[in-house]
């Protein structure tokens, strides 16, 4: 709304000088003529649409009303502060809101402070403006004046002054106890009280309380309407204790005795096990007694090499002997085993840690990955007050990405070894062959993945680990000749990796007949999981070589004038379908023997195998060993003979390798 500003003194005195001027007219003053009197000037009325704007006429302030804290009038203000209040109205006594109201005393800046730096503030809907004033000195007592001065469409108007004095609050305690004043060890109580002006006996809110304890913990608070409430918690302490409150405005200080029972039983130190990060990894809980793992595991992604977060928790339980939280205990956390880049609590920490268990007797442990692969992390933590309490956490593993099928390559150094010798009178001591195994795992672009562990099953023979942890994209065992080996001599190798995109359990199965079928007693893998998997057969081979029937005769085609060709195929075991070579890295050696220098021809002798052509060659490291029909062509041999009449030879030399090495010697001769 908007109100005139001509003022009142204004229009009383042209009210007068119209009445003045009737009541001549009235006696017959003047010289008898009428005169008209004019429209008195009583301000601007409203314009018939409801808007009032124009109708004030005044704007009055009202006596200022000073309250304490409790809400009482006072004439006394205090640094507990006190509450000035004004109502601005209009002629008609109608709260005018939106008045700007500006409160001022005469004291010094230094005495007392308003709640905004200028005193000013806005009437609300009521027309009443409030204002906050403190007392910021301690020494000062004098009296001042108060004012309060509103404006409102350029009128202004101050109201009556209202005298007041400052006082130093005297704050005391009221009823403060300690709910228990005798504690179980690690045990909590709370402490509540009120704070009081002596003065008129009211209760103070917004008093700042302080705490202070010979040992453990409690919080500072602050008074509301209610009091205060803090809670004292004994921790590690034993024996007779002091908790000393004080008002921090005026330093009055109370002691409050309280005893810590130590004799207390505890339970166990327990553990839990959080993600801490993603939803994928589910939460899992197990009995931290001395246990040495949680349910499930708490892989964490290597830096650069997984799609993990490398930065998961661990949570550490303490309870007592009645299941009950232990809190505000101090724990001791310490890292056992990890790669040297990793590290718990902050970034690059690996020095033990102490924790202070939360109210529910929690501590929460980050850990950070490095790069470096690793499946034997090792967490330990410990009650610092009993050092029997304690807990291993050792299922902590750092991880690169989930490898794919695809990406699962299994591959033999060699994958014929020499295993036994048909002629063991030739033999002197047999011993163990053997290659590795080499893993490499791969995710669905192409990049090498580490962390992943790798399970291994054998037919026969002996494996040197049956896991291995892959590391800069790969990991190895040994497969050696020692043990079991299986009628046919051909050993299949399953080897498997848990993966949440593998195949199911039912199968992940060791095919020992390769037929593609689980059969009676052939091995499953038994689990829930699912996994990706490979598997690769490998050839148990005697040392003497068997020969085809064609080489049964020893006789070779003379062609001096020319070339003639002989074919066989050299295995080391022979069966109806699945053939095994010698073993890999066998030497196999032609030598021609000319006893028919008098033709002038010189008899020449060399192997064909698969494309190679030579004196001397040697079996492929890895040969074909497929489950279905073979190829046969790295057994096959063809000796090439050149300018050879009857009576010549040719010495095929077969020589197995190392340790089991054994020389076979056939002649063949010409006919």
């Amino acid at each position: 709304m908007s109100y005139s500003s001509r003022p009142l003194s204004s229009k009383l005195f042209q009210l007068t000088a119209l009445t003045l001027a009737l009541a001549l007219a009235g006696c017959g003053g003047g010289d008898g003529t009428d005169v008209v009197a004019p429209t008195p000037d009583i301000g601007v009325q409203p314009d018939g649409s409801g808007n009032t704007d124009n109708a004030i006429r005044a704007v009055n302030v009202s006596p200022i009303t000073l309250t304490d804290s409790s809400g009482s009038p006072t004439r006394i203000i205090t640094s507990t502060g006190a509450t000035a209040s004004v109502k601005i109205t209009d002629a008609e006594n109608k709260p005018i809101s939106s008045a700007l109201v500006t409160f001022n005393t005469d004291a010094p800046m230094s005495s007392v402070k308003f709640a905004n730096t200028n005193g000013t503030v806005l009437t609300n809907a009521d027309g009443v403006a409030t204002m906050k004033l403190s007392a910021i000195s301690a020494t000062d007592t004098g009296s001042y004046v108060l004012t309060a001065t509103a404006n409102y469409n350029d009128t202004e108007r101050q109201g009556a002054s209202y005298f007041y004095s400052l006082q130093e609050a005297n704050l005391i305690f009221d009823k403060v106890k300690v709910d228990e004043n005798t504690l179980p060890y690690g045990g909590s109580t709370d402490i509540t009280g009120l704070v009081k002006d002596s003065a008129n006996l009211e209760s103070q809110r917004g008093i700042e309380i302080g705490f202070e304890a010979s040992c453990g913990s409690v919080s500072d608070t602050t008074t509301n309407i209610l009091g205060f409430r803090t809670t004292y918690n004994a921790e590690t302490c034993e024996g007779p204790q002091t908790v000393v409150a004080t008002i921090k405005e005026n330093n009055t200080s109370i002691r409050l005795p309280i005893t810590v029972n130590q004799s207390t039983n505890l339970g166990a130190l327990s553990i839990k096990c959080i993600s801490g990060d993603t939803p994928q990894f589910p939460n899992s809980s197990a009995d931290g007694s001395g246990a040495d793992q949680c349910a499930n595991a708490v892989p964490i992604g290597a830096i650069n090499q997984s799609d993990r977060p490398s930065q998961r928790t661990v949570e550490f339980v303490v309870s007592k002997n009645d299941g009950q939280p232990f809190a505000y205990e101090s724990v001791k956390v310490e890292l056992l085993n990890a790669p040297n880049d990793f590290s718990f609590g902050s970034m690059s920490n690996r020095a033990p840690k102490t924790y202070k268990t939360n109210s529910e007797g929690v501590i929460k442990v980050p850990l950070y990955a490095g790069t470096e692969i690793d499946s034997g992390i090792k967490l330990r933590a410990t009650l610092i007050s009993r050092a029997d309490v304690t807990a291993t956490f050792s299922n902590i593993s750092v991880v690169g990405n989930t490898p794919t099928q695809g990406g699962f390559e299994l591959i033999a150094s060699k994958n014929v070894l020499a295993a036994t010798s048909t002629d063991d009178s030739q033999q002197q001591t047999r011993l163990n062959d053997a290659t590795k195994i080499n893993v490499t795992l791969r995710d669905s672009n192409g990049q090498f993945i580490n962390g992943s562990t790798v399970h291994f099953v054998t037919e026969g023979g002996t494996l040197s680990s049956n896991t291995c942890m892959v590391r800069n994209g790969g990991c190895s065992v040994t497969l050696s000749t020692k043990g079991v080996l299986p009628d046919d001599r051909r050993i299949t190798i399953l080897a498997y990796s848990d993966n949440e995109d593998g195949a199911s359990s039912s199968e992940v199965f060791l095919d020992e007949n390769e037929n593609g079928e689980l059969d009676d007693n052939e091995f499953v893998v038994d689990s829930t999981s699912k996994y990706i998997f490979k598997q690769i057969i490998m050839g148990f081979a005697d040392t003497t070589p068997v020969f085809t029937e064609s080489m049964e005769g020893d006789v070779l085609t003379a062609n001096v004038k020319g070339t003639s060709q002989y074919k066989f195929k050299m295995l080391g075991i022979s069966s109806e379908t699945k053939n095994i070579s010698m073993p890999s890295g066998t030497k196999v050696s032609v030598n021609a023997i000319d006893n028919t220098r008098a033709n002038k021809a010189t008899c020449n002798a060399q192997l064909i195998s698969k494309g190679n052509i030579g004196s001397t060659l040697v079996v492929p490291d890895i040969v074909d060993l497929s489950d279905k029909e073979q190829d046969d062509s790295d057994k096959t041999y063809v000796i090439r003979t050149q300018q050879c009449a009857k009576g010549d030879k040719v010495s095929l030399i077969v020589t197995t390798p190392a340790p089991n090495r054994k020389v076979t010697t056939k002649e063949l001769e010409f006919k």
